[in-house]
C-alpha cells in the first residue's frame, strides 16, 4: 500500500490557520484583562510655563546663608525608659525612673578540652 503525501500547501494552510486562531484568541484575552487607562485631571495635563518668577528668585537670593562652621553640632541623647509607661503631660510623679545597668561581667564557661 502506498502512503499519500500531504502537499506542502496544505501544511502551510494548517499552520497559518493555527497562527490566526492563536493571534485572535490572545488579542481577545488581552482586551478583556487589560486595565482601563487612568483618568488624568486637566490641571495635571496642562503644559508648564517656561518663564521664571523674578520676584521669587530675588527672595531666595536675599535669604541668609549659613556655612557649616556657623551651624552648631547638636547631640541627641535618648533616655531609656522601656519599663515605665509614659505619663501624660501635666502630671508629675515622684518615682524616679530606673536606669538600666549596662555593665556586664564576663561569665566563665567550661572548656572543651579536659584539664591535665
Amino acid at each position: 500500500m502506498k502512503v499519500q503525501k500531504i502537499p506542502n500547501v496544505v501544511i502551510i494552510l494548517i499552520l497559518t490557520l493555527i497562527t490566526v486562531i492563536m493571534w485572535i484568541s490572545l488579542t481577545i484575552y488581552g482586551a478583556l484583562t487589560s486595565k482601563p487607562p487612568a483618568v488624568v485631571p486637566k490641571e495635571v495635563s496642562e503644559p508648564l510655563t517656561p518663564t521664571l518668577d523674578i520676584d521669587t528668585l530675588k527672595q531666595i537670593e536675599s535669604r541668609i546663608f549659613l556655612d557649616d562652621s556657623q551651624i552648631p553640632d547638636n547631640v541627641v541623647t535618648a533616655k531609656l525608659s522601656a519599663t515605665t509607661p509614659s505619663q501624660p503631660t501635666g502630671t508629675s510623679t515622684s518615682n524616679p525612673t530606673p536606669t538600666p545597668n549596662l555593665s556586664q561581667e564576663p561569665i566563665s564557661s567550661p572548656s572543651a578540652s579536659p584539664s591535665p
